[in-house]
């Protein structure tokens, strides 16, 4: 048996209930022993008591009857006097002396005479002496004049009173045993009842969560302290069972991880062995069912010559790598290799996964300490296969270098005329379409005229393709004219073959080659300054437009609204040349800004569009040179780094309605207030706004390349009324400054309302 346990005291083994019910009846028994000396002490108190009343009253009736006999000297009435207490059975000696004589006059004597002896001259002073057994009175008898002229002693037993004394504490001893008792039983059931079970209940919930049944549950009802302490083990072991499933679940990613992650991890002792357990991708990895006892050199430089110098390197670097102290070793695994080739279809290396190419693999290389007592004992070595990251790489970059040069390829395009790819676009789709009619939805025969009109469809794709760098439509043609080919080969004798081994792979690469075909369109419009309206453009001579418009004047029926849309320009042809010029602009000022316009394909009328870029050009500057914040600033204000303007443009009933905005720091008023009052202005009856407008007016305290002269919202809206457009600007400081160019009707304004109220 456990020492510790046979030390141990049976009171501290002992369960709660008993514990409790040994205090309780500690307590009870305490309490009782103190209730039953006060009530018995009170007893014999009140026994004595009422025999002492009882005993002066006699006393001083007896006292009082001696008051003649004494006072005539009369011997024989005080013996009668005397005589008349032997009747009461509770007087047992009696006394009575004259004032002169210190002999008693007369005496009365009941049982034996054990109290002769202690009384031989009368008492000095007149009283009740208490005794266990007795009472005595001893009174002053008095004659006619109110003076002394005897005394009297009165003895009064206490036997009946002891007696009944005795009896009452035998009925109280047992009155107080039988309350203990009770008490301590109905004490002890509601503590079993309301304590003890409940306690019970949770002493097993935790020892069946103790021993993993995470679904232990105490079932207490009461809302007391044990209640509330069986909530919290119920709310416990709730949290525990939930702790333990997500360390389950986690245990069972990490498991999961470790065995699919790409990384092999193994150590190596002093000797360069490897010790203890590897990952499993350390096994696939190297191609060893067992890597223990391995050499670490042998696993990364299995090929490496006698003097190859990293090998080398590396077999002194772990020389030193055992005795530095572990605080140093980070400047010691500084000089570790970062990275070896292994070869793969040997036991030194796997096959590339991601091209399957008898090529070296890379591994990514991490050492780290495996320290004990402040020494490095062992160092784990991570080995990362990372042919799949530079593979993804390589991809990522060639996709990137593709998508670049066909944007460049789409902007020489759209610079020479977009027209001919617009023109190839919809040859290309009509030859797909005709394909798609041949080949039809189900396999069926076809003669070797059908196959020959098919190769020339796909043939002249892939050829067009070719011509506008459309690489991905140009490799799905050559796949198509491949499965073609095995069809043309079947038809050469009977002059017809079935579709059925090749039906499915045509219509695929069918549909391949009108994504491809959307692609690059796709691509088309991104390089396109004037978006998808670049796909409906063709090219026509100024001048004709010009007489057009001359012979049409200013109709407003079919023809003239034609003739206006034919004479209209995209938005984007404005805003071209802004996109690249906007972050010049900012940076020539300490700023970083972008353009992003919206609604590119929106018609601008001639007359507008002849203004519009000019008039974009200041608003853009204007909001680089006063809107965008320093840098600084902006991060200041919780804003990006590079400030935004956006210019937006939508249909409009008379007209586009365009907004130029940006989200710098918006306009200070008080700025031009005070401007306008140094250049003469009238500022009491004119808006902030309006004094914005007026010619002469800069913020900027030095003219410079960019701003300064006062100009430039003056010379927007003399341009815009030139041609039937007004300007105005709202502001909020620190979040956007908004320029609105609209017609002046009043449709146009009413469509402002509605597109641009909430903007």
């Amino acid at each position: 048996m456990d020492e510790h346990k046979m030390n141990r005291s049976p009171f501290r083994i002992s369960s709660l209930g008993i514990k409790l019910a040994l205090a309780t009846v500690a307590v009870l028994s305490l309490i009782s022993f103190l209730l039953y000396e006060q009530l018995t002490t009170r007893e014999r108190q009140h026994l004595i008591s009422s025999k002492s009343r009882a005993a002066n009253m006699v006393s001083d009736l007896f006292a009082a009857s001696l008051a003649a006999p004494l006072d005539f000297g009369d011997s024989e009435a005080v013996e009668t006097e005397l005589g008349n207490l032997r009747s009461n059975g509770e007087i047992v000696d009696a006394w009575v002396w004259s004032q002169d004589s210190s002999d008693p006059v007369a005496r009365l004597r009941k049982g034996d005479d054990s109290t002769e002896q202690a009384i031989r001259l009368p008492p000095e002073r007149e009283g009740t002496v208490l005794s266990d057994d007795r009472v005595e009175i001893v009174r002053s008898v008095l004659g006619r004049q109110g003076k002394p002229i005897g005394k009297a002693v009165v003895v009064f037993s206490l036997a009946s009173e002891n007696a009944s004394f005795h009896a009452s504490r035998v009925r109280i001893l047992w009155f107080t045993i039988a309350m203990d008792a009770l008490t301590a039983l109905i004490l002890i059931l509601i503590a079993r009842h309301q304590i003890i079970r409940p306690l019970a209940k949770v002493a097993e919930g935790t020892r069946r969560l103790q021993k993993g049944d995470y679904d232990a549950r105490v079932d207490v009802r009461s809302d007391d302290e044990v209640g509330q302490l069986a909530k919290a083990f119920n709310a416990m072991g709730e949290a525990i069972a939930d702790r333990e499933q997500r360390l389950e679940a986690a245990r069972k990613n990490l498991r999961d991880l470790f065995d699919h992650m790409r990384q092999a991890i193994f150590a190596f002792g002093r000797d360069g062995k490897i010790v203890g357990e590897v990952s499993r991708q350390a096994t696939r990895l190297f191609g060893h069912e067992r890597l223990e006892g391995k050499d670490v050199r042998d696993l990364l430089y299995r090929d490496a010559a006698a003097h190859d110098v990293d090998a080398k390197a590396f077999d002194e670097w772990v020389a030193i790598a055992f005795d530095v102290p572990v605080a140093d070793w980070n400047e010691v695994a500084s000089l570790a290799p970062t990275e070896v080739s292994i070869r793969p279809g040997t036991a030194g290396g796997v096959p590339n996964v991601m091209t399957g190419a008898e090529e070296p693999v890379p591994l990514e290389l991490e050492f780290r300490p495996l320290t004990k007592g402040g020494r490095v004992h062992g160092i784990m070595v991570l080995a990362t296969d990372v042919s799949e990251q530079r593979y993804l790489a390589r991809t990522v970059q060639s996709r990137e270098e593709e998508h670049a040069r066909q944007m460049a390829a789409m902007r020489r395009l759209v610079a020479g005329g977009p027209q001919v790819f617009v023109m190839f676009v919809e040859g290309a789709r009509q030859r797909i379409a005709r394909c798609l009619e041949i080949v039809g939805p189900i396999a069926r025969m076809l003669s070797s005229a059908e196959i020959d009109e098919l190769f020339r469809h796909v043939h002249t794709i892939k050829g067009e393709a070719k011509a506008f760098d459309l690489r991905d439509l140009e490799a799905q043609s050559s796949k198509l004219e491949e499965e073609l080919d095995e069809l043309r080969w079947r038809a050469r004798g009977a002059g017809f073959a079935t579709t059925s081994s090749v039906h499915s792979g045509l219509l695929a690469h069918l549909a391949r080659s009108t994504d491809a075909l959307d692609r690059g369109c796709e691509i088309f419009v991104a390089a396109s300054p004037i978006g998808r309206a670049a796909l409906d453009q063709v090219t026509v001579q100024r001048s004709d437009i010009l007489q057009l418009l001359s012979l049409v004047g200013d109709r407003s029926d079919t023809l003239g609204q034609i003739t206006s849309r034919l004479a209209s320009r995209p938005l984007g042809e404005s805003t071209a040349n802004l996109l690249d010029l906007v972050p010049t602009w900012a940076e020539q000022v300490g700023k970083r800004a972008r353009l992003h316009v919206e609604g590119r394909e929106v018609r601008v009328p001639p007359n507008l569009a002849r203004v519009l870029g000019g008039v974009l050009t200041h608003l853009i500057r204007n909001a680089i040179v006063h809107g965008i914040e320093l840098t600084d600033a902006r991060h200041a204000a919780g804003k990006s780094a590079i400030g935004a303007i956006r210019v937006q443009a939508a249909e409009g009933n008379s007209g586009p309605i365009i907004t130029v905005e940006d989200d710098g720091q918006g306009l200070d008023l008080a700025q031009i207030a005070e401007r306008a009052l140094e250049i003469g202005e009238d500022v009491e009856s004119r808006s902030v706004q309006e004094l914005a407008f007026l010619p002469g007016l800069s913020t900027a305290r030095r003219p410079g390349e960019m701003a300064g002269r006062g100009v430039g919202l003056h010379a927007v809206r003399s341009d815009l009324a030139s041609v039937g457009y007004t300007v105005d600007v709202s502001s909020k400081p620190g979040e956007y400054t908004r320029f609105f160019l609209r017609p002046k009707s009043i449709q146009a304004e009413t469509a402002l309302h509605s597109t641009h109220g909430h903007a």
